[in-house]
């Protein structure tokens, strides 16, 4: 009746679809109530409503921890009541979440990452993974199949992505992924970033907003993405390598996913991209030096084992000692070796299992030490004991006595030479 009315129909109207008097329906409305509704009653969790909704602004609590909270405080309901409530606080506090960068260009970029099989990449089986970025207002999206979800990979594939899309967005918005939040969020304390995903957010000027855990919703325009290139660009696709799929990839991306009319916001992506672009961040020059750095010990071969291959380094650092070096892995999983400040060895990052990478510089240097007497393995220390119960002649009688060698002066070489 109230929906009829405020769209101006008339009493007698409502009153012959309703099957009413006109004198009930401006009775009905009179008292401002619909037909048939009861009036709500109270409930034991009323009294403690103000304290959980607090308590959910702050932080993801499941309703049996509050149920413990508010029972201290003298709640004597169940825990049923206790649960559709705090659905529902969390319902728009999700939805506050969602709806904070619906309507504001250049606010927002999603990020995800999405498992989609496994494929053969130079001779071996990998895992295929799928990057998933979108701007929040005109949903532009940009994607890359990778073999590896590690941090530099990411970090490099983020900057691609702004570097492509011609601009940095002011917040990023993830989930609580490994590879950007070290500890997740507790009832006690805010979730804590990585420190080097928070040197490269310092290096690009955004800030990084992290979901609250397992709500989805939040970060629903990139779930909605990956699903879309799940079921329309790699289901039933062929292709021959990780480059022909990303070809093949960026071609639908540019032709098909953002030139289509977006079933939210009723325009193509693509057309709303200017107006993203003009709220976001410019892209620098300057590329984040991102890569993993790990220790090892070098063996008395001058090689080191990292992630199940043995690489070469420069044989002069061994000196008869297991050298502690760092090794590090650049974006483009080059390897890099350093003693020090000094750099002992380059390599390609190889699959685990393959046969040890030798540098030939390392291999003639190798060589060339062997042939020099002084390229030994030591011994190492004698150890010092004590033997006892021996008979008292048997130093005398076991050992030989050490020759006796004459000192001469110096004088006498010269008058002999």
């Amino acid at each position: 009746m109230k929906r009829w009315l405020d769209e101006n129909m008339s009493i007698a109207a409502t009153a012959r679809r309703l099957g009413r008097s006109r004198q009930t329906i401006y009775n009905w409305k009179a008292k401002g109530e619909k037909a048939g509704e009861r009036r709500p009653r109270k409930s034991k969790l009323d009294p403690y409503k103000s304290y959980i909704e607090s308590r959910l602004e702050e932080y993801d609590l499941p309703a049996t921890v509050l149920l413990e909270e508010i029972r201290k405080k003298g709640y004597a309901g169940g825990i049923t009541i206790l649960r559709d409530f705090v659905a529902q606080v969390k319902k728009r506090h999700v939805q506050r979440l969602v709806d904070r960068f619906e309507t504001r260009p250049g606010r927002q970029m999603q990020l995800d990452w999405a498992s989609c099989g496994t494929i053969v990449h130079e001779g071996r089986r990998r895992h295929l993974s799928l990057l998933v970025l979108v701007l929040g207002y005109s949903r532009v999206t940009w994607a890359r199949f990778v073999v590896s979800e590690r941090r530099p990979v990411l970090l490099r594939l983020l900057e691609d992505g702004f570097r492509e899309l011609g601009a940095v967005p002011r917040e990023l918005l993830v989930d609580n992924m490994k590879q950007v939040v070290e500890v997740a969020r507790t009832p006690d304390a805010p979730a804590r970033l990585q420190s080097e995903f928070l040197s490269f957010a310092d290096h690009w000027n955004f800030k990084t907003v992290a979901c609250p855990p397992y709500w989805p919703r939040a970060k629903g325009k990139v779930e909605r993405a990956i699903s879309y290139i799940k079921g329309s660009f790699l289901e039933g696709r062929s292709f021959e390598t990780l480059e022909d799929l990303n070809g093949q990839l960026r071609t639908w991306l540019a032709e098909t996913a953002n030139v289509r009319v977006h079933g939210t916001t009723g325009e193509r992506p693509v057309d709303r991209l200017a107006a993203d672009l003009e709220h976001m961040l410019p892209v620098q020059e300057r590329a984040f030096p991102a890569s993993e750095r790990e220790t090892r010990l070098v063996d008395h071969d001058a090689r080191l084992s990292f992630r199940g291959v043995r690489y070469s380094v420069d044989p002069e650092i061994v000196d008869g000692r297991r050298r502690e070096v760092t090794v590090s892995v650049s974006t483009d999983e080059q390897l890099s070796i350093h003693y020090g400040e000094r750099l002992v060895g380059e390599h390609r990052l190889k699959p685990s299992g393959t046969a040890p990478q030798d540098d030939p510089l390392h291999a003639e240097a190798r060589r060339r030490l062997r042939q020099q007497p002084d390229f030994r393995r030591p011994r190492g220390k004698t150890p010092r004991f004590e033997q006892t119960g021996l008979p008292e002649n048997v130093e005398a009688t076991s050992f030989p006595e050490a020759p006796v060698v004459e000192e001469r002066s110096l004088d006498t070489f010269d008058e002999v030479a």
